[in-house]
């Protein structure tokens, strides 16, 4: 599937989900209910209803006898496979493969003005046509969420879903966050990059995606999640590929920096002349507890790595703070420091609270909270601007305790 340059790959996988793009009127044919991917091999009374439709709409399986018009049959074989790859063709469909998975149903639900896939009635959109615009963008982006917002309240009954499924469902945006950042990565590469096996793998991850979104739709929210972890790490692999740095990369690198840092406060300890003891303790838990991420980090667990050196930078400012004589160095250091902090979790909780607003949630208190964090961070860089950097450090280091919780009220 080319990815178009004016729109997210969310905004595309929105769009064929809704069945919004490209839509033609039906000809005469069958109304077919399907809940799962019809291949070679399968049996049932949804084949022979997929091959009424097929002879129908001029995609004839046989001229004559077996499934010929009024022959049809419920068995999916080569000749209804090779009517399927005309059938894609026709349609736009790519990979044309002849198996009738996710993207083919919901084209045949544009086709046929809205029908039930796995017992889901699917509402009708409006045809919208691609966005040129920024403001067009979001206006179609707010008509396909209100469109997929009934859609999962005509799945499940009502607007909640279950911890399984909303565990699928999250893992499955975290891929699609994924395929766009490196389709990004891939649009500007340097001359270092692989973009042959980026973009191989962009591929593995988007059929991985539609994999996951065919087990959501079949309830199968176990296998919908393996689909969708695998997509995710398909598309990691492709923004490494691509000379993107993941989240594991900048992980990696904060251990890096954090080992630093306490190595700038030992020769500080050394370099002190004042009783020093409290700070070695601190310095020497500090060092401990980095040992204890670099072993996280080597066992794969990112997130436990993570925390632990945050962990490690925090003993070691205070083992600085400790040592009982600061100059204006280090406390400018630490109030820039605090407030790189305060903008990172200030970004972090804009991204989530229109992530939240996206799927319809309420986030006044959350945007409340946020507003309170920018007033702290411009308190905190006008006191670091006329060097007041205690002061900066202490408004920085409320404005990051703000953002963080206006993501915990989300």
């Amino acid at each position: 599937m080319k990815i178009l340059k004016t729109v997210s790959f969310l905004t595309v996988f929105l769009l064929i989900l809704a069945t919004v793009i490209s839509i033609k009127p039906a000809e005469a044919a069958a109304a077919c209910s399907f809940s799962r991917t019809l291949d070679l091999g399968v049996d049932g009374e949804d084949v022979r209803c997929l091959q009424k439709y097929l002879n129908g709409a001029g995609f004839v399986i046989a001229t004559t006898g077996v499934g010929s018009v009024g022959g049809e049959t419920t068995l999916f074989r080569d000749k209804t496979k090779a009517a399927v790859v005309k059938w894609q063709t026709a349609n736009g469909i790519s990979p044309a493969s002849g198996i009738f998975g996710p993207l083919s149903k919901m084209k045949y639900l544009s086709l046929n003005g809205g029908t039930t896939v796995s017992g889901v009635t699917t509402p009708t959109p409006a045809t919208p046509t691609i966005p040129a615009t920024s403001n067009e963008i979001a206006t179609l982006k707010n008509q396909i969420s209100s469109l997929t917002s009934q859609l999962a309240a005509a799945k499940t009954g009502s607007n909640s879903l279950s911890s399984e499924a909303k565990k699928a469902k999250d893992q499955i945006k975290e891929a699609i966050n994924m395929i766009e950042d490196a389709e990004d990565e891939i649009d500007n590469s340097n001359e270092g990059a692989d973009i042959a096996a980026a973009e191989s793998n962009i591929d593995d991850a988007k059929e991985d995606l539609f994999d996951a979104y065919d087990a959501f739709f079949d309830d199968d929210f176990a296998d919908a999640y393996k689909f969708a972890e695998k997509s995710f790490n398909n598309a990691e692999d492709a923004l490494d590929d691509a000379g993107g740095e993941t989240d594991e990369d900048e992980i990696e690198d904060f251990i890096d920096e954090v080992e630093d840092y306490i190595d700038d406060v030992d020769q500080e300890i050394k370099d002190s002349e004042d009783d020093t003891d409290e700070a070695e303790e601190l310095l020497e838990e500090a060092e401990d507890v980095l040992e204890q991420a670099k072993d996280a980090f080597d066992d794969d667990d990112a997130d436990e790595a993570e925390e632990l050196a945050e962990e490690a930078k925090d003993l070691a400012k205070d083992a600085r703070d400790a040592i009982g004589e600061e100059n204006d160095d280090n406390e400018k250091d630490d109030a820039k420091d605090a407030i790189e902090d305060a903008e990172d979790a200030i970004d972090e909780a804009e991204d989530a609270i229109s992530e939240a607003q996206d799927d319809g949630d309420d986030t006044d208190e959350a945007e409340d909270l946020l507003d309170e964090a920018n007033d702290a961070l411009d308190d905190a860089q006008e006191a670091y601007d006329d060097k007041d950097y205690e002061d900066a450090e202490d408004y920085a280091k409320d404005a990051e305790d703000l953002a963080n919780d206006a993501i915990d009220e989300l």
